[in-house]
């Protein structure tokens, strides 16, 4: 078998479309700096994008809408950038602010059967999109244990024992990366955001209603509280913000 080289990569990813940015390579495990044809930041081992060429960001963006899939939006100087999550191992809502200005949402899926391995896909994604919107604050949906009911079993342990998990390897990411992060409990976005109704339904309803009003957007659940944590955290923490460099 051939030596591996960052010649034989590059010839190798020049096929598909797919360029290498980083300027050595270690071995099959270390993560490298790639860039796909659409342009967007990859950073993943050699070991996996050699096995299938799959790009975070593009792949996040089957799942949205044409306002969703603009292209990434270069930030300006003096501009206070938001990614605001609304994470889950399956899907994940995010919107991204400039200001108050909201100027993408979506959602990213995983279908992988293994809750570690949809969490580590969620980081890898979070991990590109940092590189690539470069925001000043990551703002996460703080979990809280709910005890609902499927027939005899109750969920809500499990549901937060795996949203702990997410939540732990979504906050070490942004320490890892140097970015500011903040979290923010249900309750309390939701109150600045004025969210209405009784049942869980209602209040996504509401929520949807509100992103409708405030930004004049047709979206989902997921994406609408994603855009309702970055409401939050644009009015909460913009006035005592600090930005990063990114060059």
């Amino acid at each position: 078998m051939a030596k591996i080289s960052l010649d034989s990569i590059r010839e190798e990813l020049e096929q598909d479309g797919w360029k290498v940015i980083s300027d050595t390579y270690t071995n099959l495990e270390t993560e490298m700096r790639f860039e796909c044809p659409e342009g967007h930041a990859v950073f993943v081992p050699w070991k996996k994008l050699r096995a299938k060429r799959i790009c975070p960001t593009c792949e996040a963006n089957v799942y949205k809408t044409e306002a969703a899939t603009s292209k990434i939006v270069p930030k300006k100087k003096n501009v206070f950038r938001v990614l605001a999550l609304d994470q889950a191992t399956h899907i994940t809502g995010f919107s991204i602010f400039d200001d108050k200005e909201l100027i993408k949402y979506g959602t990213y899926q995983t279908q992988l059967p293994d809750t570690i391995a949809r969490s580590n896909a969620v980081k890898v994604w979070l991990v590109n999109m940092l590189h690539n919107w470069q925001p000043d604050l990551v703002a996460l949906e703080n979990i809280q244990l709910q005890n609902e009911s499927e027939g005899k079993r109750m969920m809500g342990v499990d549901v937060f024992q795996q949203l702990a998990w997410l939540q732990g390897i979504l906050i070490e990411c942004c320490f890892e990366l140097g970015i500011a992060y903040t979290l923010c409990h249900t309750g309390v976005w939701r109150q600045e955001c004025g969210v209405k109704g009784r049942t869980r339904s209602d209040r996504k309803s509401s929520m949807r209603l509100l992103a409708k009003q405030w930004y004049d957007v047709s979206v989902s659940e997921d994406e609408a509280d994603a855009i309702g944590i970055g409401t939050y955290a644009v009015r909460q923490c913009a006035p005592n913000r600090k930005m990063i460099s990114w060059e």
